[in-house]
């Protein structure tokens, strides 16, 4: 049976005061320092997370000595050692590649708890734990001593490394509104997300908003990723380097920011790849040839023809670090489709008159 802990050797207070013993550090000092990694992290982790990074920092490993599992909403970049318990949202296909003439081969696993859902990435003879487990989607497992990265749409990411999966009787249970918070685990066009006016909004949730694109940033279109595993890359003396796969040729992807208004009020919105394309309407290929052609990269935004246009965007909310007001990662962009919009609204009417037919008598 896992190791579990109780709530009042669980609770925050407790916790703060064991960091502050270890590591010589005041309580108050302790709780400052973790509202200010709450704020360093745009408001992305909880403060329990912020408070294990803290801990971290300070030499003390909470995880390791209490054999804690984390939440997944609670992973952030550079955690290590970390143990998790999930369920298996979606195993994706095998993807092939081939790097410095030799074969590989990557495999996306998407976990689940009660706080989010994360992307787990395994590598070549990785992937061969899927099989001999007979891991299948709605299968819960344990991960030990795993650590996580920051993938290419700046979301956490499991990695396996020198961790040990095993299956888990656990019985986790995940509501419809959480795969915001992860990556791949299904299409966020179909997601039954329940729409709300902007100025109903909240950070932290998965939105859904049919609302007029009145404003485009222009900015840098385009970043380059890794070819292989689609990574961020950096450049350093004149080559580009990927953490994963080392030195690459890289490739471009497009980002798109903006402005959305649904007449209750307004927030910037961010498309990245291909709900970065969907929204342009046109593929990164043909835009980087445009951008090419032009000598400049900005050149595209003359191409653009959805400004103003209703559309429906489905996505993330969270607060931008350098602005501190919130905007909305788009996960799902599509035009707005009137008949079925009709629909929608008169089944929406039928079951308010209903409601109110059968409301008794004031």
């Amino acid at each position: 049976m896992d190791e579990k802990v109780s709530s009042s050797e669980g609770s925050l207070d407790a916790q703060i005061k064991e960091i502050s013993e270890k590591s010589g550090t005041a309580v108050e000092e302790l709780k400052k320092l973790i509202e200010e990694k709450k704020d360093e992290l745009s408001g992305l982790v909880s403060e329990e997370g912020a408070m294990h990074i803290v801990a971290r920092e300070l030499g003390v490993n909470l995880l390791k000595e209490k054999n804690r599992e984390l939440k997944l909403a609670n992973l952030v970049s550079g955690l290590r050692s970390v143990d998790i318990v999930g369920k298996i949202v979606n195993i994706s296909d095998t993807r092939q590649f081939e790097r410095n003439g030799k074969q590989g081969q990557v495999l996306n696993v998407t976990l689940g708890d009660e706080s989010g859902t994360v992307r787990m990435s395994m590598w070549n003879d990785e992937i061969n734990v899927i099989q001999k487990l007979g891991l299948k989607e709605g299968d819960c497992i344990k991960l030990c001593n795993g650590y996580v990265k920051i993938d290419n749409r700046n979301n956490p990411e499991l990695r396996l490394g020198r961790g040990v999966i095993e299956k888990t009787d656990a019985n986790i249970e995940i509501t419809k509104t959480q795969f915001g918070t992860g990556s791949g685990a299904q299409s966020a066009a179909n997601m039954p997300v329940k729409r709300r006016t902007i100025c109903e909004f909240q950070e932290g949730g998965f939105e859904e908003a049919r609302a007029a694109l009145v404003q485009i940033f222009r900015r840098n279109p385009f970043y380059n990723v890794c070819p292989t595993c689609d990574a961020r890359v950096t450049e350093s003396d004149g080559t580009w380097q990927c953490d994963e796969h080392g030195k690459v040729e890289p490739k471009k992807q497009l980002v798109l920011s903006g402005v959305l208004d649904d007449g209750t009020d307004n927030i910037r919105v961010v498309f990245f790849r291909d709900i970065a394309e969907r929204a342009f309407g046109k593929n990164t290929d043909d835009l980087v040839k445009i951008a090419t052609e032009a000598n400049d990269p900005m050149a595209i935004y003359d191409h653009f023809e959805n400004l103003g246009k209703e559309l429906i965007v489905r996505g993330r909310v969270k607060k931008n670090n350098f602005t501190d007001n919130i905007e909305l990662v788009a996960n799902a962009v599509e035009e707005v489709d009137l008949k079925k919009e009709t629909g929608v609204l008169i089944k929406e009417l039928k079951a308010s008159g209903k409601a109110s037919s059968e409301a008794p008598n004031a």
